[in-house]
C-alpha cells in the first residue's frame, strides 16, 4: 500500500508564487525519490509557510511523513489539504492510508470510499480499499473492490495477488491458484505471489515442483534483489524443498529468510519474562477466587489458546463445523487492550498490574465491545463463538474475571514440532520471537511457565487437547471437546476440511485438507539443525 505519488504543482496565479512552488516541488520530489524523506518533508514545511493555501503541498508533505511513520502529523496534513480542496481524491486516499496505519479502520474505509466516489477510476484507492476490507473480514466487499480494479486494469498484478489471498482464505484453492499464476504471468518477478502460490500447492505431488524451484532460484541469483523480496522467495523455495523432502536445502532457505526478518525486529527476552512474572503475580489464587461483581454472565465466548502452530486452527475448524458453534477467527480485541491498557483506561497503570483496578465502567466497555464482535459472527442457534487467538494464553486470568461462563480449550503440541513450525512460517513482525530458534525456545518456555501457573488455579477451568490426539484420535478428541462444552455429537466435526468458514491464518491451506499425519514428529527430519532450539527449551525447563 503506497501513498499516492508526490505530485508536481499546478499553475496558480502570481509568477513569484508559481516559481517558489515549482522549485520546492522539484527539490522535494528529488529527495523523495532518493529516499531522503526527512529532507523532503522539511522542504515542504518551509514552502508551506509561504504558500499555506497550496493543497497539493500539504498532501505531498503528508505522503512523505507517512514514510517517516509520523502518522499523526501526516493526518493533519491530509486534513488541511482536504479543507483547502474538498474534492481532492488523492488527499482522501492518502488520509485513508494514514488512518489505517493509526489502526482506525472504519475511518480509513470512509476516506477510501470518498476517494473512489470523487475519482471512480482511482485504481490504488480501490485496491487498498479491498486490502482493508479483507483485513476487516468483509470478504465479499473486498472481492468487489478488487474486481473493480481488474475492470479498470486487467493486468494489475498486485490486485490479482490480493484477490487470490481472499479466495485462499475462503477455501477456493483452485481459484486462488489461478489468480497467483496470472499475477506471475504478468509480473514474473513478483516475490509475494510466489510465496502465496507455493503455500497453497502441495509440491510432494505437483509435477512442476522443480520448474518452480528453478524459477525462484534464478530470481534469488539476480543482483540487487531487495531483502524483503529475497525473504519472500526464500520462504517459497523452502516450502517446495520441504514438501519434496529435500530437508537440508529447505532448512537453509528458512534460515536465510528468518535471518532477514529477524533483522527487522528486536526480541526482548527480559521484557517477555517480566510480563510473565507480572501475570503470575497479579492473577493468583486470591484474586481469581474473588468473583468480579460486574462480570458478564454471557456464555457465548469459547477461547482456543496455545502456542501459534499448536493446532488451534484445526480444532477451531473441527468444532465450528458443529451447527451450535460459530467462529470469529483470531480476534485481537483482548490482546490489543492489554497491550495498550493506559490508553484504554485513561490511567497510568499498565497491564497486568492494572487488572487489579477494573472499574464497572471498564468492565462494561470491555465485555460489551467484545461481545458485540462475537455476536456479529454468531449464526442463528449458536451456543458458542470461537476466538482462536493463540496468544490469549496470556489473558486467561482476565478472561476468567470478565467472562466466568466462557469456556477455554488449550491446544498443546510437541515443543520441537511447535518450534519448527513457527520457524517455517512467515509470521507478521509483531510475533518478534518467531525468526530465531533461540528466541522461539525462550518464548515457548515463558508460555509453558504461564500455562503451568494457570493449572494451579482451582477456579480456572479449561480443557487441554493435544495436536497429536486431534490427528490420531480425532473422534475421541472431538467428543471430549463437545462434552466439555455441553453439546451433543455431530459427524461434521470429523471433517474440518469441509468447513466453509474463512480462515485467515497461516494454516489456511492445511485446514482445507483431510486430517493428515505427516506433521507428526516432523522435527526429526531437522534434528541436526535444531540445537539452538533444544538448548533454549532446556534452559527454560521444557522437556523435549
Amino acid at each position: 500500500m503506497k501513498p499516492a505519488p508526490v505530485q508536481s504543482a499546478t499553475v496558480l496565479h502570481g509568477q513569484d508564487r508559481w516559481r517558489r512552488i515549482a522549485e520546492a516541488d522539484a527539490l522535494a520530489l528529488r529527495e523523495h525519490q532518493q529516499g531522503n524523506f526527512a529532507a523532503a518533508a522539511e522542504i515542504y514545511r518551509r514552502m508551506l509557510t509561504k504558500v499555506p493555501d497550496y493543497a497539493e503541498g500539504h498532501n505531498n508533505r503528508g505522503a512523505v511523513l507517512q514514510r517517516l511513520q509520523r502518522y499523526d502529523e501526516a493526518l493533519a496534513c491530509h486534513d488541511t489539504a482536504i479543507a483547502l480542496k474538498p474534492d481532492y481524491a488523492n488527499a482522501h486516499y492518502n488520509r485513508g492510508l494514514t488512518l489505517k496505519k493509526l489502526n482506525r479502520p472504519e475511518e480509513a474505509l470512509a476516506s477510501y470510499n470518498r476517494a473512489v466516489e470523487l475519482n471512480p477510476e482511482h485504481i490504488e484507492a480501490h485496491n487498498n480499499r479491498g486490502v482493508l476490507l479483507q483485513e476487516m473480514k468483509r470478504y465479499a466487499e473486498a472481492l468487489a473492490s478488487y474486481d473493480r480494479v481488474l475492470e479498470l486494469a486487467p493486468g494489475h498484478a498486485e490486485t490479482l495477488n490480493n484477490r487470490g489471498l481472499v479466495l485462499a482464505n475462503q477455501g477456493e484453492m483452485a481459484g486462488a491458484e489461478r489468480m497467483f499464476c496470472r499475477a506471475l504471468e504478468i509480473k514474473p518477478a513478483f516475490p509475494a505471489a510466489w510465496f502465496n502460490l507455493t503455500n497453497i500447492r502441495n509440491y510432494a505431488k505437483a509435477v512442476d515442483a522443480e520448474a518452480d524451484a528453478d524459477r525462484i532460484r534464478r530470481q534469488l541469483n539476480q543482483p540487487g534483489t531487495a531483502p524483503e523480496d529475497r525473504e519472500h522467495l526464500l520462504f517459497a523455495l523452502g516450502k517446495i524443498c520441504d514438501d519434496g523432502n529435500r530437508h537440508e536445502e529447505a532448512f537453509e532457505c528458512y534460515r536465510q529468510a528468518n535471518r532477514i526478518r529477524n533483522g527487522l525486529v528486536t526480541y526482548d527476552a527480559g521484557r517477555v519474562a517480566k510480563l510473565t512474572d507480572g501475570i503470575i503475580e497479579v492473577f493468583g489464587r486470591e484474586l481469581l477466587a474473588q468473583p468480579l461483581p460486574f462480570a458478564s454472565e454471557n456464555r457465548l465466548p469459547l477461547f482456543i489458546v496455545g502456542m501459534p502452530r499448536s493446532g488451534t486452527t484445526l480444532l477451531a475448524n473441527m468444532l465450528s463445523n458443529h451447527p451450535a458453534i460459530a467462529t470469529a477467527g483470531e480476534l485481537s480485541a483482548l490482546t490489543d487492550v492489554t497491550a495498550h491498557w493506559e490508553e484504554f483506561s485513561g490511567r497510568p497503570t499498565t497491564f497486568p498490574e492494572a487488572a487489579r483496578e477494573i472499574t464497572p465502567a471498564m468492565a462494561e466497555r470491555l465485555t460489551g465491545d467484545y461481545l458485540a464482535i462475537l455476536q456479529r459472527e454468531a449464526r442463528p442457534g449458536a451456543a458458542r463463538v470461537i476466538d482462536k487467538n493463540p496468544l490469549n494464553f496470556r489473558n486467561l486470568g482476565l478472561i476468567a474475571r470478565l467472562f466466568p461462563q466462557a469456556r477455554i480449550i488449550h491446544c498443546t503440541r510437541h515443543p520441537l514440532d511447535t518450534g519448527l513450525s513457527n520457524y517455517f512460517q512467515r509470521f507478521p513482525l509483531r510475533l518478534d520471537y518467531a525468526f530465531d530458534l533461540r528466541n522461539i525456545g525462550h518464548f515457548y518456555g515463558e508460555y509453558a511457565r504461564l500455562m503451568a501457573h494457570w493449572r494451579t488455579i482451582p477456579t480456572l477451568n479449561f480443557l487441554e487437547i493435544g495436536y497429536e490426539d486431534m490427528v490420531l484420535h480425532t473422534e475421541e478428541t472431538a467428543r471430549r471437546a463437545l462434552d466439555f462444552l455441553g453439546l451433543g455429537w455431530h459427524e461434521k466435526c470429523l471433517s474440518p476440511h469441509t468447513n466453509p468458514c474463512a480462515v485467515d491464518t497461516a494454516s489456511h491451506w492445511q485446514v482445507r485438507q483431510p486430517i493428515y499425519r505427516r506433521s507428526l514428529d516432523r522435527w526429526r527430519h531437522y534434528e541436526a539443525q535444531l540445537g539452538p532450539l533444544k538448548e533454549a527449551l532446556h534452559a527454560a525447563g521444557v522437556e523435549v
